[in-house]
């Protein structure tokens, strides 16, 4: 079995990290014989919204993995950290999925050593680098400034965890990068890497094998705009992300495509008024989610199926119709085909947590009387990690939707009488007679479940994890059929 390197760089790169988690989580599978996920985030704005929120759910989403095992549907692919892969007693290796990034919480100029260089080293760096650079604070990151990203990155393979990723790196596996093009930490980070990880240093353990091995990337045009109201004070301006975009893909043709140094290359943007927030970075970078994110997540999967194919490519997304609110039959046929039913089958349950909580536990059938009881429910798997997780989920789905183009698959209103009515345009039909909306069919396939036995000898946290995956399996195939 292989494993999948994932370099998320930058903010971008978190929040697509994010979408892979959600995706999943839900059962959606790698190919190609990968069953291990290793993210690896690389931002020197180690204060990041984005960035820490990410970290949060991958540490849930393992805790969820190592509790309820690896033969399920749900949270079945395992993540791993640099250090889980390695020896754990290995010192200055992070075990947080962040990549720590020597000089990055300095200023420019310090990094450099600038004070300390001769007249002329002075010069030459003057003639480089604005003084505004050089007294950028990379606390926040590089601030849409690629020039001083290029330096401060090319520091990343005397690390501790990139000497971790060479050792743990095994014939088979595979690699895929996450950046932006339009801003500084990606647009710097991903060239940079790609050199390095093509090249073969003899004093670099397995870096014949890395540089041969699979190695895919998406890169994000402009998807979105910083607001305005801080004019004449920022210095992040979304009025220079185009020409940014231009210039990295100039450099992308000589440097990466004419020698097809990548196996497969993603190209996503969106021109739509989609206005984030201003933020420099730290805590108040929190960007709402965005379809394009699952985007690039999806193309992590198409990247896995690709492999072993022989074909250099450069991929873009597209979608069946163009729609400014998209649903799921918006989506291309292997798109909808790969995520419609796991999407379907986990929002459901995490609204049948959410709504129906109280008819389960007073309904006292086979599922809450001889497995699941009440005190489950307080119990460190639920409360601290499966409840965190899918509020996680169910925020991630609703951010979705509040974009100038959203993604908004599910209706919002229900109840539990109504909760099997929640995919727009595969609503099942009821009548007096027939009551195919309610929860309650849930319940009952609950208890059907949990007296036929067949989970008898799983864990309690598997028993459960399992038995709603049965019964929600059955009921979104009937939906969706």
């Amino acid at each position: 079995m292989a494993k999948l390197y994932v370099f998320g760089i930058g903010g971008t790169g978190s929040r697509v990290i994010k979408a892979l988690t959600m995706l999943l989580a839900s059962g959606v599978k790698l190919s190609n014989g990968f069953d291990t996920i290793v993210p690896i985030i690389i931002d020197p704005d180690t204060a990041n919204g984005d960035l820490n929120k990410t970290a949060d759910i991958l540490f849930k989403y393992q805790n969820i993995y190592n509790d309820v095992g690896t033969d399920n549907s749900f949270f079945g692919t395992k993540i791993s950290t640099l250090c889980q892969l390695t020896d754990n007693n290995v010192s200055n290796i992070s075990n947080n999925f962040k990549f720590n990034v020597d000089g990055s919480g300095q200023k420019f100029g310090e990094s450099i050593d600038y004070n300390g260089l001769d007249d002329e080293n002075k010069a030459l760096i003057d003639l480089l680098f604005s003084k505004e650079n050089l007294d950028a604070d990379m606390t926040v990151g590089f601030k849409g400034n690629p020039n001083i990203g290029s330096i401060v990155l090319n520091k990343i393979v005397d690390s501790g965890e990139y000497r971790e990723f060479t050792n743990s790196f095994n014939e088979g596996d595979a690699i895929f990068i996450i950046s932006s093009i339009f801003g500084g930490t990606g647009a710097s980070g991903f060239p940079l890497l790609l050199k390095n990880l093509r090249q073969v240093d003899p004093n670099v353990i397995n870096s014949n094998i890395i540089s041969e091995s699979n190695i895919g990337a998406v890169s994000y045009l402009p998807y979105f705009k910083v607001s305005e109201q801080h004019e004449g004070e920022r210095t992040i301006d979304s009025s220079t992300f185009f020409s940014k975009a231009k210039a990295a893909l100039s450099y992308y043709e000589h440097a990466i495509f004419e020698n097809k140094s990548i196996d497969a290359f993603y190209h996503l943007g969106d021109n739509s008024d989609n206005n984030m927030p201003y933020a420099e970075g730290k805590g108040e970078q929190k960007n709402n989610a965005h379809f394009l994110e699952m985007a690039g997540a999806l193309a992590i999967f198409d990247f896995v199926d690709s492999i072993n194919k022989g074909d250099y490519s450069i991929k873009e997304f597209g979608i069946e119709e163009y729609h400014k609110i998209l649903r799921f039959d918006n989506l291309g046929a292997n798109t909808k085909q790969k995520i419609s039913r796991p999407l379907s089958k986990l929002s459901l349950l995490q609204r049948f947590l959410e709504k129906s909580m109280n008819p389960l536990l007073n309904s006292r059938g086979n599922f809450t009387r001889k497995i699941i009881t009440e005190k489950f429910y307080k119990q460190d798997f639920y409360e601290d990690n499966f409840s965190k997780f899918m509020n996680y989920f169910n925020e991630w789905l609703n951010e979705m939707e509040n974009n100038d183009i959203s993604f908004a698959p599910f209706h919002n209103n229900q109840d539990h009488d109504k909760i099997m009515n929640f995919i727009i345009g595969r609503e099942p039909t009821s009548n007096i007679f027939s009551n195919k909306a309610k929860g309650d069919i849930i319940i009952k396939g609950l208890d059907k479940e949990a007296h036929s036995g067949v989970f008898d000898n799983e864990e309690t946290a598997a028993q459960f994890l399992k038995i709603f995956d049965t019964v929600l399996e059955k009921e979104i195939n009937k939906i969706l059929n």
